[in-house]
Order: structure tokens, then sequence, then C-alpha cells
């Protein structure tokens, strides 16, 4: 099966994100996505100087939790390694009370590194932001993060 793709279109706190493909693209519960952001750095084979593609920088993995026919609201699965780094793992009342009351908060301290401007009543900045890409995968022991 081809991977779906599409975007962060909404972020709404540290655990949770909306993406613009829902049931219509054939999206599921549980399916895992990464986060990602393409940068400008081609890569080339080394041996034969083949162009291989942009280098992807992976931001973190969500799994969708509520499947809607052109979106899904997902939750953190993973974030990876270094995208968290030394900010304050603190969040706002509301967000929280949001995570908690809508049942999509992902436990522990997994969360992603969001785009504090981005959020309602945050300011600020980080790595995930609306725009960013994302591609479903499938892994029988979850995202390869290595």
């Amino acid at each position: 099966m081809a991977p779906i793709e599409g975007k962060i279109a909404r972020i709404l706190d540290e655990y949770n994100v909306v993406i613009n493909v829902g049931q219509k693209q054939g999206v599921r519960v549980g399916m895992l996505f990464v986060i990602f952001a393409a940068t400008e750095d081609e890569v080339k084979d080394p041996a034969t100087g083949e162009a291989l593609g942009k280098l992807e920088t992976v931001k973190g993995y969500v799994s969708a939790v509520h499947v809607q026919d052109g979106l899904s609201i997902c939750a953190v699965e993973h974030v990876a390694k270094g995208v968290v780094g030394g900010e304050s793992k603190s969040q706002t009342l509301s967000g929280a009370m949001m995570a908690e009351s809508l049942g999509y908060r992902s436990g522990g301290e997994n969360r992603l590194n969001v785009n504090p401007s981005q959020v309602s009543g945050r300011a600020g900045g980080g790595p995930v932001s609306i725009g960013d890409g994302v591609r479903s995968i499938w892994k029988s022991n979850g995202p390869d993060t290595g």
C-alpha cells in the first residue's frame, strides 16, 4: 500500500495535531505518521553521483486517534531524539485540560516540541509547525528512531 501524505493543518497542544488527510484518503484509527520537514540538502550517491533525493528532518511520530472525512486528530507517539532539548516541560492549563477532556493525551512525558506561537494562547517558537509534512508508516515494533 502506498503511503498517505499530508501536512500539519493545526496544532492543538503539545500532544495533539490535526492533519489534512482523513478517511477519504484512507486514514484509519491507529495509523502511524512521521512528521518531517524536507531540507534543501540534496543527497547524492557517492559512487555514481546520482541524486537520491532531499534529506528529511524527522520531528516526531503521531498516530491517528480520531478520523473524519478530510482530517484526522493525531496524538504523539514518539519524539525524535534531540527535539525536546532543554525546553520547559510545562503546559498551559487550558491545553492540559483540553487534552485530558478530549481523551487524546498520550501519557507520560512524550510530547511534540511544537511551535508555541501556533498553539492558542502560547508564544515562542519550536520545530513542529503548521505545514510540516506527514507520511503514513507501518512498523510492527513502533517507529525506527535509531
